[in-house]
């Protein structure tokens, strides 16, 4: 499996939301593209656009919480599964979040609620 390197796109989904859920932006260069889009969210573009909104987020909500329970795919489109909620296990609303990587970075996203959600 890939996801041992850096760059693999599995890996990278979940250093994506390794940020929101730590909260330490270090690595949004490194994971996403200069034109990064989140279609849940457009308001938030690009790589500096998501570290303003883990700060202003994690500040409201502290204890939000993503939680994986797969990630999925191996090329250009990778899909997690999982949900986000409040506290350590993040029990909370199931989410599916669709991720294309383009050139080795994230390069836009989109979120879908789960079944029962």
């Amino acid at each position: 499996m890939d996801d041992d390197r850096p760059r693999a796109p599995r890996r990278l989904a979940t250093r994506y939301f390794e940020m929101w859920n730590t909260g330490d932006t270090s690595a949004a260069e490194e994971i996403l593209s200069p034109d990064w889009s989140d279609h849940a969210h457009p308001e938030v573009a690009g790589p500096q656009g998501v570290r303003e909104a883990v700060e202003r987020i994690r500040g409201a909500q502290p204890d939000l919480r993503f939680r994986i329970d797969a990630v999925l795919g191996e090329g250009d489109l990778v899909a997690v599964v999982g949900n986000a909620g409040r506290g350590q296990d993040a029990e909370g609303t199931p989410l599916v979040w669709l991720i294309r990587v383009q050139d080795g970075l994230l390069a836009e996203m989109w979120t879908y609620r789960g079944i029962g959600g």
